[in-house]
Parts: C-alpha cells; sequence; structure tokens
C-alpha cells in the first residue's frame, strides 16, 4: 500500500537538518558507506524514515522512498512511503515502478527479521540501476553475548532487542552475511566489522585482533551492483 500524502512531500524541509531527537534512530557509522551524490534512495524497514532523511540533509540524497511494514506516517524529509510485506513482490514491484530505479537500499537491520532474505535481496537488487549500491547493517551470531551463555551455561535466551532479538528469523556469520550480499549481479565492495566501547576496542588491540570475530557486533556491508 502506498502512503503518499501532501505532508510527507515538503521540497523546502529536504535540506534542512532532521530533528534533533530523531538522531537516535540515525545509524550514521553505517551510513558512512553510502556513496556521495544526490542519489535516489530506498529505506527498507525504515522506519519513519531517519536514515534517509539524514541522507537528505547531508546532501547524499536527492530523493528517498521508505517501504516499511507498519505504515505510520514518516518524517517531512521523506517523498514517498509504502507500508506493507515487504516479501511481497507485489509491493516492492509498485515500489520499483512508482520511485524506481534507486541509486541506493538502505537495508538497516532488517534482513534478519525475513523469512527469506535472499529473494528479497534478488528483488531489490533489481532494482538498482548499474552501479548502484545496497548497505546493509546485519547482526553477528558469532557475538560473545550469544556464545558465552549458550557455551558455558547452555541458555539462548531471547529478548527485546539486539543480538537475541525474538524476532529475528535468520542469523548470519560473516561468511553467510557475505553470500547473501553477493546475489546475482551483486558484489560485495566494503565489509567492516563493527563493534565500539574503550574497554572492546583495547581488548582488540591486547589481542592483536584475534577475537574480532566474537566482538563483532554487526556487519556493515556494501554491496555494488555489477553492469
Amino acid at each position: 500500500m502506498r502512503i503518499d500524502t501532501p505532508a510527507l512531500k515538503i521540497p523546502e524541509t529536504a535540506t534542512q537538518p532532521v530533528r534533533e531527537d530523531y538522531h537516535a534512530l540515525i545509524r550514521k557509522e553505517v551510513l558512512k558507506l553510502v556513496p556521495e551524490g544526490q542519489n535516489n534512495v530506498l529505506d527498507v524497514g525504515g522506519g519513519i524514515g531517519a536514515s534517509a532523511a539524514y541522507l537528505k540533509s547531508t546532501g547524499k540524497a536527492a530523493q528517498a522512498t521508505v517501504v516499511d511494514l507498519v505504515g505510520t506516517a514518516c518524517l517531512p524529509q521523506i517523498d514517498h512511503a509504502f507500508g506493507g510485506d515487504l516479501e511481497d513482490p507485489a509491493l516492492l514491484e509498485q515500489v520499483a515502478h512508482d520511485c524506481g530505479p534507486f541509486d541506493v537500499i538502505l537495508c538497516l537491520d532488517v534482513l534478519e527479521h525475513l523469512s527469506d532474505p535472499w529473494t528479497v535481496v534478488d528483488r531489490l537488487s533489481d532494482m538498482l540501476v548499474p552501479g548502484g549500491v545496497i548497505v546493509a547493517s546485519i547482526p553477528n551470531v558469532r557475538n560473545y553475548r550469544l556464545l558465552g551463555p549458550l557455551l558455558f551455561q547452555g541458555r539462548f535466551d531471547l529478548v527485546e532487542r539486539g543480538i537475541l532479538d525474538r524476532t529475528h528469523l535468520r542469523w548470519f556469520v560473516g561468511d553467510t552475511a557475505k553470500a547473501l550480499m553477493s546475489r546475482r549481479k551483486l558484489r560485495v565492495n566494503a565489509f567492516h566489522k563493527f563493534f565500539e566501547g574503550p574497554k572492546k576496542t583495547l581488548f582488540n588491540r591486547l589481542t592483536l585482533g584475534l577475537f574480532r570475530d566474537f566482538l563483532t557486533i554487526q556487519f556493515y556491508i556494501r554491496s555494488v551492483k555489477q553492469g
């Protein structure tokens, strides 16, 4: 279902900064992988569109479209919004027809929530221009927060958010995350193992990166569509 109201089309706000109270929803670290330029951006599972709106405010997006399971109101910087099942091919076909093709597609913490993310990535690849990119963040199931309780306590307790989010349907390590983002004409050209915190950073340095895979919370991946 397309949600396209005058409230979502306010050209004069396109270059204004995103309101400060939305900054917590913006994944600035992974958005560094978005190439410069006036891109046509699709934010898959983007909620209110905070990340796509941020790209407009920084000059990395000329047009921003959001498609999300819940068709809630988006920020005014968002040009088009669609609500519905992200695995419904008819929905993605409508998005592509009305707003594509896209230079950049964001998949930030969404692919692990899908029953068949591989097919969805295939469909999204078809919606890209040659040379366009998919930028994704994918949780790392090999993280110590999961492995410690599993190995030493026999526990695998799902929670409300994070790596053990109870709504996750698929689980990935580095190689399988790369494989997901290397389908059809897609080729991974940036792959970062993300973790944060001074203690983890110091431990990683002292151990010469030997345990980096276990510290990694998420993989930040950029895949480019070959011509």
